[in-house]
């Protein structure tokens, strides 16, 4: 191997050398899948309101604006909360904002499952929201400091693989359980407890088991480093190279590793170290790349999650059009078209309380996840030889014209591939999130994943409230307004500085 000629007693280390001598095995693979967990769990937590509503809103009596609430309640939470926890992670160390943002996840989701009101439903929802914002800052911060230059974008990107299993496990798991008939009396709960409470707390148990794992696990040697407790980063990466060649700690080819303190934030009180934390992103070296990040990341969420919320919805037009009309073409917005004709045209109001979901949408956010995860797994596998750039305005442009076909085609199942297809947008989020991880130091880097996921969240906040009223009103459009999303996407990626260790990240490790 090619440490063992290195001669390691005669300097310090710097941290980039000494992590990339720990290699890459079983540990950093235990790394991998407590991050990834973690980011599946924003993902149940934020999007798992695209089931529940609808089976939940004769329970909960939701009107139609309760429900695009509702919906985007969560967004709201992770927004609200992102500068905090970006400011702790900073500061208090990663590894402690993940745990408790798990617990407190799964806590928020047991107390939302027996809760009676509406107005209550959707404050515990928006707690929930505001402590999953934790893992939605640190975890790529965390995951990407076990790593070296090489690893980390490859890693940050197998991370985001996790957004496509909780896209596949949050339809799964309504395909299990919203089917099912049972009814168990509590006194407090005016239609007793329905299978769509059952769900909010199966949503919930991911959040207590990867909880339990980060406990077994170190904080980020990099932080550490970054803090000046050296000696701690040291123990740390000894057992990372133990774990990964099964050989002693000892046998570690580094004694010292050169410290990275910023002392600075270890001066003055809360506020005054919250403001030394984030104001140098918003000056120069950083202003403009922060700016840029967090438009991209604004307009990533508008349109991709935006849409998904709606999704099942709008499958459920298309079905409910098919059945009514076997003989005609299935179009998505002749669909909408025709169900606001009906409602416009009927006195009857039952139908506004039913609380079934069509088959076909369980399976086709089913199939999307899967998709989802070969797409990540791809983008992990390219995004050092083709480029994050290069990589973003690719699938920019891919679902653009996907969406823009989807507008136009006259069969049902073409559209919801097609549609599908233009999901996979989300997928940018993650090469976004590796370019950050790249942009920024360490002691800044968790403050600017915060500060770009919560542009991110406004994104998809604004995408949720946009969307609905887009779908039933403007319907022709709607892509088309994505698309100039898209391009605004683009031209900002070309934009984009480039980190000066992007061109280091193809170079073989020697």
């Amino acid at each position: 191997m090619g440490f063992q000629n290195y001669n390691s007693c005669d300097r310090k280390h710097k941290f980039e050398e000494a992590v990339a001598l720990t290699g890459y095995g079983k540990f950093n693979l235990k790394i991998l899948l407590a991050s990834g967990g973690c980011l599946m769990v924003v993902i149940i937590e934020t999007m798992a309101m695209m089931f529940v509503v609808p089976a939940s809103q004769c329970d909960l009596d939701l009107s139609l604006s309760t429900k695009g609430l509702l919906s985007a309640i969560s967004f709201l939470g992770v927004v609200s909360s992102s500068h905090m926890w970006g400011f702790i992670a900073d500061t208090r160390g990663r590894r402690n904002v993940l745990i408790v943002s798990m617990i407190m996840s799964f806590i928020t989701s047991l107390i939302s499952s027996i809760i009676p009101y509406d107005w209550l439903f959707i404050f515990i929802r928006f707690i929930n929201g505001f402590f999953v914002g934790g893992a939605s800052a640190v975890v790529y911060a965390y995951a990407g400091e076990f790593h070296d230059r090489i690893y980390r974008p490859k890693v940050v990107s197998w991370i985001a693989t996790f957004v496509a299993f909780g896209n596949m496990l949050i339809p799964g798991l309504a395909w299990l359980i919203l089917p099912l008939d049972f009814n168990f009396p509590i006194s407090f709960l005016e239609n007793g407890f329905r299978p769509w409470r059952l769900l909010v707390i199966c949503y919930g148990l991911p959040s207590l088991l990867f909880a339990f794992f980060l406990s077994h696990l170190p904080e980020s040697p990099k932080y550490l480093v970054a803090q000046g407790r050296c000696e701690e980063a040291l123990n740390i990466l000894k057992h990372m190279y133990s774990k990964n060649y099964n050989r002693n700690p000892d046998e570690f080819p580094v004694f010292e590793i050169e410290s990275e303190e910023d002392l600075s934030l270890k001066n003055g009180g809360v506020l005054k170290t919250m403001w030394f934390q984030t104001a140098p992103l918003f000056k120069k070296p950083y202003l403009l790349k922060t700016l840029m990040v967090s438009f991209l990341q604004f307009g990533a969420f508008f349109s991709s999650s935006g849409l998904i919320m709606w999704y099942p919805e709008v499958l459920n037009r298309m079905a409910s059009f098919s059945v009514a009309n076997p003989d005609e073409s299935v179009e998505m917005c002749k669909s909408i078209e025709y169900y606001n004709e009906i409602t416009a045209n009927s006195t009857i109001t039952s139908d506004i309380c039913m609380d079934t979901v069509d088959v076909n949408a369980f399976l086709t956010s089913l199939l999307i996840g899967v998709v989802f995860a070969f797409m990540y797994i791809f983008i992990g596998a390219v995004i050092n030889i083709v480029g994050a750039k290069k990589l973003l305005i690719s699938l920019l442009i891919i679902t653009t014209s996907c969406g823009i076909a989807a507008q136009n085609v006259k069969e049902q199942l073409s559209t919801q591939i097609l549609m599908g297809i233009f999901l996979t947008e989300a997928t940018c989020v993650g090469i976004i999130n590796a370019i950050v991880v790249e942009l920024f130091p360490t002691q800044l880097r968790a403050m600017a994943l915060a500060i770009s996921l919560m542009a991110g969240r406004f994104g998809a906040v604004a995408g949720s409230n946009a969307t609905g009223p887009i779908i039933y009103s403007i319907c022709n459009y709607m892509y088309y307004i994505f698309a100039v999303d898209h391009l605004l996407l683009i031209i900002t990626v070309l934009l984009l500085p480039s980190p000066p260790s992007i061109k280091k990240m193809i170079q073989p490790n020697v």
